[in-house]
C-alpha cells in the first residue's frame, strides 16, 4: 500500500510517495505510473530524477515499516491535480510544502561557471592591436572556445593571416596584418556574423595547440612539477568544456618543461650578480662561486654575516655537515653546516651547491668555511663518516674530533639485524641496547650494557666494536658534544627544499634567503619572551632532573661537596667545580639530578649553575643581527641581462653558462628484463645463501615443526 502526491515546486515536478517496507523490497509501483523510477540513499527521505538509474533497492526498515520517497520528474505539470481515485489505492492529491526540496533541486541545477567565459571578448572588432602574430593566434583560440565555434585558416603566415568559419555557408571572417616591419599585428577586417546548422555546436572541432594546452598549464605545473598528462585532460575538459587527446596534453606539458628549463639555464648567468648584491646588502656575507674553464658555473658557497656572527658570539661549537642531492636538471648536490643555538635548536651557519659530494667539493667547501667563520675554538664536527668528508676534514681543519652521526648509525644496524633474520623482539631488545651504548655517561655503563649485547648476539656486538664506537659512544668520544648526537634532520637545509619541484639557483637562494630571515626574526621575538633565563626546551629538561632528584638521600661533606646515595653506587658533587661524578652535568653543561637534589637542599639558583651557552642573553647575542634581503624588483632578465653587464665589468665578475646536466638513461620499451651479473651473483645471492633461523613452534617451544603440527598440543 503506498500514497502518492503530486506537486510544482520552482520549474520542477515532484511525486512524494509513502511506501510500505514490502513495497519498497517488491518494488511494486502502479500501473498507471510505470515511468517513476526510485533510488534508494539509505535515508527515510529518498530525491531522485526520472531518469535515475534503476538497480535493486536495499531499503532497511524504518518508521515502522513505511518510507517518504520524493521522486522528481522531469516533465512540468500545467496544474496540481485534483483528488482523484486510482488502481492499486494510490490517491494523487494536494501538493505538500518542503522548503528543503526546493533547496536541494536548485542546488543540484546550479552547475560552475566555465573559465572560457572570460574570453568572450578576446577578440574585439577592427583596430584591434596585438604583440605578434602568436599573442594574435592564441587570442583567436580562445575565442573560438568562448563562443563555441570551429575556424579555419586562409592564410597563415608572417606578414597577414586570414580566418574563416569553418562552417558552410558562415560569414564569419577576420583579417590581421602586421605593421609595417614591426611584429605587432592590427585587426583590419572582422564579419562579426555566424550562420550554423543545427546541433553545430554538437560537432564542433577546435584547434588545440600544444601551445596552448601549455599557456593554460603553465603556472600549475610549475607549482606542481608531477602534474600528470592525465589530470591535464581531465581538468581542461572540466573547465573549458574541450576535449584534448592525451598526446596532445603530454606534448603541451614536454613544451611547459622546455621553457622552465631555460630559465633554469638563464639563472646561472645571474650567479655573480647575486653574489655582488648579497655583500652589497649584509656587509660581512661571504659569496663565493667558481667556474671552469669553459666559463660553465661549477661551485657556490654563501655564508651571511647573521649565521657568521651568532656562531661566533653564543653557539657552541660543534658543527652537523649534511649532504642533500637536488632534483634539479642544473642543480646536483646541496652541501651544509648547521649548529644549535642556546635553546638546543637548528641554527643555520653555511651552505654550498656543487656538483656533486666528491672529496675535491668537499675540500672548497670546508676551506670556505673555515674562512669565513674564522673561530679559534676546537669545533667538533658530526656527520655520517663518509670517507671523503673525513679526508676533507682532516686536511683543512687538522686533527679535529669528528663524531658519528647517530642517526645514520642506527640505520645501518637496522639494517644489519634484518639480515641475522632474528625475532622482532630480540631485535627490539637489540635496538634498546645499542641507545644505552651509544648514551652511557660512564664506561661502566658502557660495558655493561655492550655485555649484554653480546650475550644476545655476537654478530651485534662485533659490528658494534667494528664501527668504532670512540667516534659515537658518549663514554668513549673524547671532547664535549653537549649530548647533541646526531643532525637534525628535520630544521636542516635540506628540509627547507621541495621535493618534488626543480628550482633555479636564484630561486634556491632566494628559498634559503627568505628562511634564515624567518628564523631570525621569529626567534629574535621567541626570546624576548622568555619567562625564564633559559628557553623552553632548556627549562623542560631542568624541571624533570629536579623532579628525578626528589626522594634522593645525600650527605654533606662540605659547604660545595655532596654525597648523593643511589643505586648500586653512590655519586661525588662538587658545586664549585660544577662537576659530578655521573659525568652527565661535564657533558651537557646542565646540573643532574645528583646535582638539583644538592642545590634544592641548600636552595640556592639552579639557573645560575647553568652553562652560560644556554642562558637568555647567549641567544639574545646569538640572533643580534638582522638579516637585509635583495629587493626582487633589482633582479634582472636572465634572458635579457639587462642591468648586469655594466656591474660584471666594473666588478671584474664574468657570465657564467649552465652546467651540463646530469646524462639522462632511457629505458627501453616494454617491462625490464631482471638479469644479473657474473662478478655480481655471488654478492646478490648472499642472503640466501646464509643459514635461516630454524622454525619453532609456539606451544611446546620445540625446534623443527610449527603449532600446526605439533604433537603436544594436549
Amino acid at each position: 500500500m503506498g500514497r502518492v502526491y503530486a506537486g510544482r515546486r520552482s520549474r520542477v515536478n515532484f511525486f512524494r510517495v509513502h511506501l510500505h517496507f514490502d513495497q519498497l523490497q517488491n518494488r511494486r509501483w502502479p500501473r498507471k505510473n510505470p515511468s517513476l523510477t526510485l533510488k534508494n540513499t539509505g535515508s527515510p527521505l529518498i530525491l531522485c530524477s526520472k531518469s535515475a538509474i534503476e538497480e535493486p533497492l536495499r531499503v532497511p526498515g524504518f518508521n515502522q515499516g513505511f518510507a517518504d520517497v520524493y521522486v522528481v520528474k522531469e516533465e512540468r505539470c500545467v496544474e496540481p491535480q485534483e483528488t482523484t481515485r486510482c488502481s492499486g489505492d494510490v490517491l494523487v492529491g494536494s501538493v505538500v510544502e518542503d522548503s528543503n526540496l526546493e533547496e536541494v533541486t536548485n542546488r543540484s541545477n546550479d552547475k560552475a561557471p566555465l573559465l572560457s567565459a572570460l574570453w568572450e571578448n578576446a577578440i574585439k572588432g577592427v583596430g584591434q592591436m596585438f604583440d605578434s602574430g602568436n599573442e594574435f593566434r592564441n587570442a583567436l583560440a580562445n575565442f573560438s572556445i568562448a563562443c563555441r565555434f570551429g575556424y579555419k585558416y586562409i592564410k597563415n603566415g608572417r606578414e597577414s593571416i586570414i580566418v574563416q568559419c569553418d562552417a558552410d555557408g558562415c560569414q564569419w571572417k577576420i583579417y590581421a596584418s602586421a605593421v609595417g616591419n614591426s611584429n605587432i599585428f592590427c585587426v583590419r577586417k572582422y564579419e562579426d556574423k555566424h550562420t550554423h546548422p543545427t546541433n553545430y555546436e554538437d560537432t564542433v572541432k577546435y584547434r588545440i595547440s600544444k601551445m596552448w594546452v601549455s599557456n593554460i598549464i603553465k603556472e600549475k605545473f610549475r607549482n606542481n612539477p608531477a602534474y600528470t598528462p592525465r589530470e591535464i585532460v581531465k581538468e581542461i575538459k572540466r573547465d573549458y568544456n574541450v576535449d584534448i587527446a592525451y598526446k596532445r596534453a603530454w606534448r603541451g606539458k614536454e613544451t611547459v618543461k622546455e621553457a622552465v628549463n631555460l630559465s633554469l639555464k638563464n639563472s646561472f648567468k645571474l650567479v655573480p650578480w647575486i653574489c655582488q648584491r648579497l655583500i652589497e646588502s649584509n656587509p660581512g656575507t661571504v659569496a663565493v662561486y667558481t667556474s671552469k674553464s669553459d666559463s660553465t658555473f661549477h661551485q657556490l658557497f654563501i655564508a651571511y654575516y647573521a649565521s657568521i656572527h651568532g656562531f661566533r658570539v653564543g653557539c657552541r661549537p660543534i658543527l652537523f655537515v649534511e649532504e642533500k642531492s637536488l632534483n634539479g636538471k642544473y642543480l646536483h648536490t646541496l652541501l651544509s653546516v648547521t649548529a644549535v643555538d642556546a635553546d638546543n635548536r637548528m641554527f643555520p651557519v653555511a651552505f654550498a651547491v656543487v656538483e656533486s659530494g666528491s672529496l675535491e667539493n668537499w675540500r672548497w667547501f670546508f676551506r670556505n668555511v673555515k674562512v669565513a667563520l674564522d673561530d679559534n675554538r676546537d669545533i667538533i664536527f658530526v656527520s655520517d663518516r663518509k670517507e671523503d668528508i673525513v679526508k676533507a676534514v682532516e686536511e683543512i681543519y687538522g686533527s679535529v674530533l669528528h663524531a658519528h652521526c647517530y642517526r645514520h648509525l642506527t640505520e645501518g644496524f637496522k639494517m644489519m639485524l634484518k639480515c641475522l633474520h632474528l625475532s622482532p623482539s630480540v631485535q627490539d631488545v637489540l635496538k634498546m641496547l645499542l641507545d644505552e651504548i651509544a648514551y652511557a655517561k660512564t664506561r661502566v655503563d658502557f660495558d655493561d650494557s655492550l655485555g649484554k649485547m653480546r650475550s644476545i648476539s655476537e654478530n651485534a656486538y662485533d659490528w658494534v666494536l667494528k664501527n668504532e664506537p670512540i667516534h659515537w659512544a658518549n663514554s668513549l668520544f673524547p671532547g664535549k658534544r653537549y649530548d647533541q648526537f646526531s643532525v637534525n634532520i628535520a630544521g636542516s637545509y635540506g628540509a627547507w627544499i621541495p621535493e618534488a619541484q626543480e628550482l633555479s639557483i636564484i630561486e634556491l637562494i632566494n628559498l634559503i634567503h627568505k628562511n634564515i630571515t624567518d628564523i631570525m626574526v621569529g626567534r629574535q621575538t621567541n626570546c624576548a619572551a622568555w619567562k625564564f633565563p633559559v628557553g623552553g626546551t632548556i627549562e623542560e629538561m631542568l624541571k624533570r632532573n629536579i623532579s628525578k632528584s626528589e626522594g634522593l638521600h645525600f650527605r654533606c661533606s662540605s659547604a660545595f661537596r655532596f654525597e648523593v646515595f643511589g643505586i648500586p653506587i653512590n655519586y661525588c658533587v662538587d658545586l664549585h667545580q660544577r662537576t659530578c661524578s655521573c659525568r652527565e652535568w661535564d657533558m651537557v653543561g646542565l646540573p643532574c639530578i645528583h646535582a638539583c637534589a644538592a642545590l634544592t637542599s641548600i636552595q640556592a639558583d639552579i639557573y645560575s649553575y647553568v652553562e652560560k651557552c644556554y642562558l637568555k642573553e647567549t641567544q639574545q647575542a646569538i640572533y643580534s643581527e638582522c638579516m637585509h634581503g635583495v629587493w626582487t624588483k633589482e633582479i634582472p632578465d636572465g634572458t635579457s641581462m639587462n642591468g648586469i653587464d655594466d656591474d660584471a665589468s666594473s666588478s671584474g665578475l664574468g657570465l657564467l653558462r649552465p652546467p651540463s646536466p646530469p646524462p639522462c638513461l632511457h629505458r627501453l620499451r616494454g617491462r625490464p628484463k631482471k638479469h644479473m651479473e657474473p662478478q655480481n651473483k655471488e654478492k646478490n645471492m648472499e642472503p640466501q645463501n646464509k643459514e635461516k633461523r630454524p622454525l619453532h613452534c609456539s606451544l611446546c617451544k620445540e625446534a623443527g615443526h610449527n603449532r600446526k603440527r605439533c604433537k603436544n598440543q594436549m
